[in-house]
């Protein structure tokens, strides 16, 4: 998502990008072909449906759904079914459509946009939506700062409010159309309502008044949280009038959840055995879609020895067996290796973790870079190996240990496994008191900039603490954004050359998009903008 993580908030973007997304996206491994479960958002709403819709997962909101804060994948999912803004991904697509704004005309230096918006919108409490509303929202993002700001930040030089439904935008540089579209249509640009949000206080209200199809009525941490159809929203009414949102401690109690029909739908996060269980279950329905989230991949913080010695880290990224995690772990059916950050379906992905250290472990060769960086059998490099379990998978202990034997095989490194709850994880890593740790990202909007710059720009991996810092990968970095597609690919096939031989992170593999849900629950869409949307889902009676 938007990155699961927190991105350094002094992002810069100087030049214009030109956005391509990949057409043909990677569905990962054999499970069955990718459902809309009965024709997505197309299908009619049948004549009778449950009142009430359940949706289980071990997933949890970290801090707020207040859009100007919020930068965990599902405190941000559930304010991308609260709110809307201007430009909206298009259900099953990747394609860009008009929501809040009607239209829109660029000044011929690409700086300028002119943006009409819907008279019909209102807020919750019915207020209607003016241009003044969306300015001071995106001043509001900007002035409180806060983890996902730079989404537009460094998009808007300034806005104002020309009359009741008109914005003039003002760019800070002459971004390419789509580019634009796309950081206006995250949830960080969403419109909240003036009357209840506070521009000055850093941590407001848990959630705001915004335009969607659901409003907020319940929210009891580590138990629940209550939508409910909002009656003021100006577009199609969701199709279930009440979505509960119920929090599970593990994954074993949710799939005995989903199991026992105690809910209507499981998501994030089951165990790559569950799925392949349940797979086989005739009773029940597996909903896959496009393996692009998450990423998973090890952090190297290249300011501690002895990783700050780049022979350490290629040493190890000799040693990473990634098809034994997805052949042992994720049963070769629900993930794929990855041999880039910029993974495998998008525009100028390349294999160059595979073209440098190969696709198997070479152990002869990871031992003569420790040798050269002084370890040897007696002199064993020993080092912590940090994970965090449940957030990302339920096997994150079997792959910490899958990784741990990797290294180990080299007879010169020494592992020791430690692990913490994710708040924890969080600031130990932030406050860079660990030096290795494995980590997973989401996409913020649908570009290969998206993985290159926050983990490897200088100004931009701040959020990261890996400390990686080459002026050449800066260069090209901000250089790619500027060229036409057939260039931009080169110069990120580049960029991945030369990260993956500095090797300050290393990663790992990617994973698809499953939802377990009872047999007459219709209408989950998982796409590739990784937005689980609750207003397209309802369950027919039986």
């Amino acid at each position: 998502m938007r990155g699961e993580m927190n991105k350094n908030r002094a992002l810069s973007r100087t030049t214009a990008i030109a956005i391509v997304v990949v057409a043909v996206l990677i569905v990962v491994g054999g499970v069955a072909a990718y459902y809309m479960t009965a024709a997505g958002p197309q299908a009619p709403t049948p004549k009778r449906i449950k009142e009430t819709l359940i949706i289980g997962t071990t997933d949890s909101v970290q801090t707020t759904l207040d859009p100007a804060e919020a930068y965990d994948y599902l405190g941000v999912n559930i304010i991308q079914n609260l709110g809307e803004g201007l430009f909206a991904y298009e259900p099953s697509t990747t394609r860009i459509v008009n929501k809040l704004a009607e239209s829109y005309t660029i000044s011929s230096d690409r700086k300028v946009w002119e943006i009409k918006i819907r008279t019909d919108a209102k807020f919750q409490d019915g207020t209607p939506l003016t241009a003044h509303d969306v300015v001071w929202s995106w001043e509001r993002t900007i002035k409180l700062n806060q983890d996902p700001a730079f989404l537009i930040a460094d998009l808007i030089e300034r806005a104002e409010a020309v009359d009741r439904s008109t914005i003039k935008v003002y760019l800070k540089e002459p971004f390419e159309e789509t580019y634009v579209k796309a950081l206006l249509s995250t949830w960080v640009a969403f419109p909240v309502n003036p009357k209840t949000s506070p521009m000055e206080v850093a941590k407001p209200p848990k959630t705001l008044d915004m335009i969607g199809p659901y409003k907020l009525q319940e929210w009891r941490p580590g138990e629940h949280i209550v939508l409910v159809a909002n009656p003021n929203y100006y577009g199609e009414k969701p199709k279930t009038p009440t979505v509960i949102i119920r929090f599970y401690k593990d994954p074993q109690s949710l799939r005995l959840a989903i199991e026992r029909g105690e809910i209507d739908v499981a998501f994030r996060t089951l165990s790559p055995a569950d799925l392949k269980d349940l797979l086989n279950n005739p009773k029940l329905q597996v909903v896959s879609g496009p393996g692009i989230a998450p990423i998973r991949y090890m952090v190297f913080n290249v300011n501690k020895e002895p990783f700050n010695n780049k022979l350490v880290r290629q040493a190890i990224a000799y040693l990473v067996d990634r098809n034994a995690i997805v052949n042992t772990v994720f049963m070769g059916r629900f993930a794929q290796p990855l041999y880039s950050m910029v993974p495998i379906g998008f525009l100028g992905h390349k294999d160059s973790f595979k073209d440098v250290y190969g696709d198997r472990p070479n152990v002869e060769r990871a031992k003569a870079l420790l040798r050269q960086a002084g370890f040897s059998e007696t002199n064993k490099l020993r080092m912590e190996l940090w994970y965090t379990p449940i957030r990302y998978t339920p096997a994150e202990g079997d792959i910490a240990a899958i990784l741990k034997q990797n290294l180990e095989a080299s007879g010169m490194i020494e592992v020791e496994l430690k692990s913490a709850d994710w708040a924890t994880y969080r600031t130990l890593f932030r406050e860079e008191k660990i030096a290795v740790w494995l980590l997973g990202w989401y996409p913020d909007f649908l570009d290969p900039d998206n993985y290159v710059r926050p983990f490897y720009h200088s100004k931009a991996n701040g959020w990261l603490h890996v400390n990686y810092a080459n002026p050449e990968v800066d260069r090209l970095i901000d250089q790619q954004i500027l060229l036409p597609t057939n260039e931009r690919v080169r110069v990120l096939g580049m960029i991945q050359d030369k990260v993956a031989e500095d090797a300050p992170i290393i990663p790992l593999w990617q994973e698809g998009q499953y939802a377990i849900a009872q047999p007459n629950v219709k209408g989950i869409v998982l796409d590739t903008s990784q937005i689980f949307r609750y207003y397209l889902i309802y369950a027919e009676l039986t």
